[in-house]
């Protein structure tokens, strides 16, 4: 969490990171760090399937001095823009064939071969039958899935 200058910058955990953004955002706890510095945006988070190794991992960051701390946010976000509200994640103007792309990729599912003779190839479909192998990616994958059920739900994009 920082402030609208950028200038403070908070490190915390939660398992509800909308819930807390709005906690930070109308001020709930008075008299907390967050409070006083008007730390109500979240440039940078990372999400863990185990409490314990998110707190782990808190503890690393708040030991950072504040250079490496910069160097971690602008890796991944390099314009320190606001990526969560209390309203959910931020997402940038993707076309939906690249989102599930992503998806795709981030969950290890192979891309689908093009079959040149489904009437969606010859106007450029290929959203549809990657929709339809990623649908049939997930359902499969689901029953054998390690993730648990909390950590598919931070990645939960959508509005």
């Amino acid at each position: 969490m920082t402030n609208k200058n950028r200038t403070t910058l908070y490190i915390g955990v939660t398992n509800d990171l909308c819930r807390r953004i709005y906690e930070h955002k109308n001020h709930l706890q008075k008299g907390s760090f967050t409070d006083r510095y008007n730390l109500e945006h979240c440039i940078y988070y990372e999400e863990f399937s185990n409490f314990n190794k998110a707190i782990q991992r808190e503890k690393e960051l708040k030991k950072w001095n504040r250079q490496k701390k910069e160097d971690l946010i602008s890796k991944k976000n390099p314009e320190w823009k606001v990526l969560v509200t209390e309203n959910g994640f931020i997402r940038e103007n993707t076309p939906f064939s690249q989102q599930v792309k992503d998806l795709m990729n981030e969950l290890g599912i192979p891309p689908a071969g093009r079959n040149d003779k489904s009437p969606e190839s010859s106007n450029g479909g290929e959203v549809g039958s990657e929709a339809a192998n990623l649908s049939s990616s997930l359902s499969t994958k689901n029953s054998h899935s390690e993730r648990s059920e909390e950590t598919i739900k931070y990645k939960d994009y959508s509005n």
